[in-house]
């Protein structure tokens, strides 16, 4: 019995020594298992080239381990990426495909859907909150025109009158494009379906989406038209404000807009003239612009800085963009070198030194780019500042010799205050001299989906 016992425990005894040993080993070869980023230093190191890291993949980001130990972090200003339900990425894609009765973007971070014709809202967009906004029209609408992006519903809105939905990254924008002077005084109806929001006009004239507590859920100032006169200029021309109210109308809001008709009838008058509500559930906006004479519009392609004459050549517009980026992947990491890239589609003279040309320098207070103007504009420093002199894209009559490209700024020490805790509120791009009549640069912004243009980037190298 005793010697059965001994046995016994003997037994017990070597079992859980082996299980300790095992556990023990288990926990060995885990704790020097190498992380993905190690791994990838790893091999970066081994092959001398820089080597993806997935798991440091997010929606504005990508990075890389370089061959010398660091990485290279390449964040964008808005959604660059889409996670897939296997847990794989892929680039965003807003390129318009029909999947069954609607059009959808192909990989999109956001529940977007346009119309493909007929009744039902002429876009729709369901937010991260379950909140919907989707405008309609009053008559059913033609089978649209689809390039990329865009869908166009050819004189939907009167002869000669187009409406134009584009897709964004965070979701949409749609604009009545009038080809040709209208007969008379226009009047635009628009009935806007609602679930968790409710469409008001504002106190400044401008369109706000209100939350059930009362809360803006989204905002714009008030609705613009411009014509086709010149490129370069803010929104692509001559700019005039419409009128846009709210109505109740058989229990559904409508957005009624009113364009300045003598606008319209002017002799001058470039057409097209497009009149863009502006008013949608945009998701994080990254970037915008603000001048002395227009405040923010969020969701627009192209945002713009410098200074920039008046056609009378009576005055003129001061600009300044704003620029955010997500940089939290590099909080606490030792920075080696950062540097900002805007993709510059229009200037007003190419070359190497085009006036002062435009500096970068570090936001250090909030902005909201849903009631942004050139009062409240947000606040700057000049520590870690840069300028760049370059003018490339094209001019107002032709193109630059070297085309559209990326203009870049030297923003390491922008970046190592982020990375040292600093509040990042973005980055300003303004005239290094204000005081220059012309000197200006209009830069793609990351709702631009235009073949071959690049969004806002900022790429960050660092140490772990």
């Amino acid at each position: 019995m005793r010697f059965s016992a001994s046995v016994g425990r003997l037994a017990l005894g070597l079992t859980t020594v082996a299980a300790l040993t095992a556990a023990t080993s288990f926990e060995a070869v885990a704790a020097v298992a190498p992380s993905p980023e190690a791994a990838a230093s790893a091999q970066a190191a081994k092959t001398g080239k820089a080597v993806a890291v997935p798991s440091l993949t997010d929606e504005t980001s990508t990075t890389v381990a370089n061959p010398d130990g660091s990485f290279t972090a390449t964040i964008t200003s808005g959604p660059s990426n889409v996670r897939m339900p296997d847990g794989t990425w892929k680039a965003a894609d807003p390129t318009l495909e029909a999947q069954g009765a609607v059009l959808k973007p192909r990989v999109s971070e956001v529940d977007v859907e346009v119309s493909a014709g007929g009744e039902g809202p002429l876009a729709k967009l369901v937010d991260a909150g379950g909140r919907v906004f989707a405008p309609r029209w009053p008559t059913p609408l033609p089978k649209p025109s689809v390039k990329g992006n865009v869908a166009t519903f050819a004189n939907a809105a009167g002869q000669g009158a187009d409406l134009v939905v584009t897709v964004l990254p965070t979701g949409f924008r749609y604009d009545v494009v009038l080809r040709e002077k209208p007969a008379g005084p226009l009047e635009l109806r628009i009935p806007v379906d609602t679930q968790g929001v409710d469409l008001r006009a504002a106190a400044d004239g401008g369109l706000e989406l209100r939350s059930a507590d009362g809360k803006v859920a989204a905002a714009a100032a008030q609705p613009l038209m411009y014509d086709s006169s010149g490129r370069g200029k803010p929104r692509g021309g001559a700019v005039s404000k419409v009128t846009g109210t709210v109505e109740t109308q058989n229990g559904t809001k409508v957005l009624v807009l009113k364009p300045d008709a003598s606008y319209l009838a002017d002799p001058a008058r470039a057409y097209p003239v497009t009149v863009s509500p502006a008013i949608t559930l945009p998701g994080v906006v990254t970037d915008t612009d603000v001048a002395t004479s227009w405040a923010s519009h969020p969701g627009d392609a192209m945002i713009i800085a410098g200074t920039m004459p008046w056609e009378n050549g009576e005055g003129g517009d001061i600009m300044r963009s704003l620029v955010k980026f997500d940089t939290r992947k590099i909080t606490g990491k030792r920075v080696i070198l950062a540097g900002l890239g805007m993709w510059n589609l229009e200037t007003n003279a190419c070359g190497i030194a085009v006036g002062s040309g435009l500096t970068a320098e570090r936001v250090t207070s909030p902005w909201d780019e849903t009631d942004l103007n050139w009062d409240n504009k947000p606040t700057t420093t000049r520590q870690g500042a840069s300028t760049t002199r370059i003018g490339r894209g094209r001019t107002w009559t032709e193109p630059c010799a070297s085309g559209a490209g990326y203009l870049a700024w030297p923003v390491t020490d922008i970046a190592k205050a982020w990375a040292g805790g600093a509040p990042n509120y973005g980055i300003q791009l303004r005239g290094a001299d204000e005081t220059e009549k012309t000197n200006w640069r209009a830069f793609a912004a990351s709702e631009n989906t235009d073949a071959g243009v690049k969004p806002p980037t900022l790429t960050v190298v660092y140490w772990r």
